[in-house]
């Protein structure tokens, strides 16, 4: 019952600001001249401007007229903007004038306000918006707050629609697109992706072309070179089929926010276009996300539906606070490679302890696979190390920040003196550096 005398109450005409704004300049005139006629020229201006509003109100097309359906992609991407529509449908025969309100998740960022809307009688007409999710995972949407104007915008009524609907976030999907766009367009150097194609590496055959100074004479297509006449020499591309197996540490140090996202879904994001960009190659892409124990592994396979294998089991993937066992991980992996693979290990590095046992691990996998660790930078400690120095606890801070990145900077020395290959980018880099390497290895035939 007290339910439906509010929803009645919320549901009455109401004057708008413009309305009593008007109300109170004609109403200040006949006052200001006082006297006992002025009193009654007062009623009349009142009793005038609330037939006004009430003419206004009766002009706004009834609340049931009025339906709104909310649309989104399937797939939401995070830490980029997804478009929202919003249709409203207007039964009446009246004109509607609204004002949209929208209710994302909390902490969805982009205006929420849409309108003034114009939606003809027996009509329909579409506002859009557009929120950036801050973290992966499963979402509510709640009801949309409407607003109805009357012509004169005089009288308004304030409602809400319920419209709640669930979304789910997943990795930066618009990434994997848009570059699969550029690459059809041959356009990818606009995002920083640079061919990475050496002539005579690879093992399989792609053309044929004139011999040139300095070409490989095991290279020399000789039934080729009889046939034309002149020395022909055989161009070859990386093998196609190799294994790539993308590592994620979920451990605590992967928490950390580096700009919007947390260093967990910027190598997230990264992974899958590294995933896609395998995929397309003819490789055999895998996934092993780990803490402390083994979350997920998905065995490496080809073919475009490991994809939405891949998208599925990273949507879930959430950083705990805890240590990451190296160890046990790359010796799950290890036991369940049967080829020579490129794995490469989004991590973080904080310490020397750490980086030595990572390097022990790391050892045991080479040389049967080949090693690359991708890290990311952190600007906050290198402007703390960098930072001016005003009293005691800011020599401290900054001695300690020096500390953390010179035990980073040995241990990715570390690294690559034995052998594996390190990336330490910014995280807005974090996904065409991990490319460009990738392509990088398959031109030089490192695998």
């Amino acid at each position: 019952m007290i339910r439906r005398l509010k929803d009645a109450f919320a549901a009455l005409p109401l004057p708008t600001r413009r309305a009593a704004l008007a109300l109170a300049l004609l109403a200040a005139a006949p006052l200001a001249v006082g006297g006992r006629g002025a009193w009654i020229a007062a009623a009349a201006v009142l009793a005038g401007w609330a037939a006004l509003v009430a003419f206004d109100a009766r002009q706004m097309p009834p609340t049931g007229a009025l339906s709104i359906e909310r649309g989104m992609p399937e797939r939401l991407s995070i830490g980029v903007p997804n478009a929202v529509t919003l249709t409203v449908r207007n039964a009446s025969g009246q004109a509607a004038r609204l004002l949209l309100r929208e209710t994302p998740p909390p902490g969805f960022a982009g205006e929420r306000l849409a309108g003034p809307l114009e939606v003809p009688p027996h009509g329909e007409a579409q506002a859009s918006l557009a929120f950036v999710p801050p973290s992966r995972g499963s979402f509510v949407f709640g009801d949309i707050g409407v607003r109805t104007l009357g012509p004169l915008g005089l009288a308004f009524r304030q409602s809400a629609f319920p419209c709640s609907q669930r979304c789910a976030v997943y990795p930066d999907i618009t990434a994997v697109r848009g570059y699969a766009l550029l690459a059809r367009r041959g356009k990818l150097h606009e995002i920083g992706v640079r061919a990475a194609r050496l002539a005579g590496s690879g093992t399989e055959f792609e053309s044929l072309r004139e011999y040139q100074p300095g070409d490989p004479y095991r290279d020399i297509d000789w039934k080729a070179t009889a046939r034309r006449g002149r020395p022909m020499v055989r161009r070859y591309e990386p093998e196609r089929s190799q294994t790539l197996v993308l590592a994620v540490d979920a451990g605590r140090l992967m928490a950390a926010r580096s700009g919007r996202l947390s260093k967990l879904d910027a190598a997230v994001n990264a992974a899958l276009l590294l995933a896609y960009l395998g995929l397309e190659m003819g490789d055999h892409v895998g996934l092993l996300a780990f803490g402390r124990d083994i979350d997920v592994f998905v065995p490496p396979r080809k073919g475009r539906r490991q994809l939405s294998v891949l998208l599925e089991a990273l949507y879930d993937v959430h950083p705990r606070v805890e240590e990451p066992d190296y160890d046990r991980a790359m010796r799950y992996l290890a036991q369940r490679l049967s080829r020579r693979a490129l794995v490469v290990l989004f991590t973080d590095i904080a310490g020397l302890e750490p980086s030595k046992r990572l390097l022990a691990v790391l050892g045991g996998l080479m040389p049967r696979h080949l090693p690359l660790i991708a890290t990311q930078r952190n600007r906050g400690l290198e402007e703390r190390a960098m930072a001016d120095v005003a009293d005691v606890d800011d020599a401290f801070a900054a001695a300690v920040a020096e500390d953390l990145l010179r035990d980073k900077a040995e241990a990715l020395r570390l690294l690559t003196a034995r052998g594996a290959l390190a990336l330490d980018v910014d995280s807005e880099r974090l996904s065409v550096a991990a490319v460009n390497r990738y392509l990088e290895v398959k031109a030089r035939g490192l695998l």
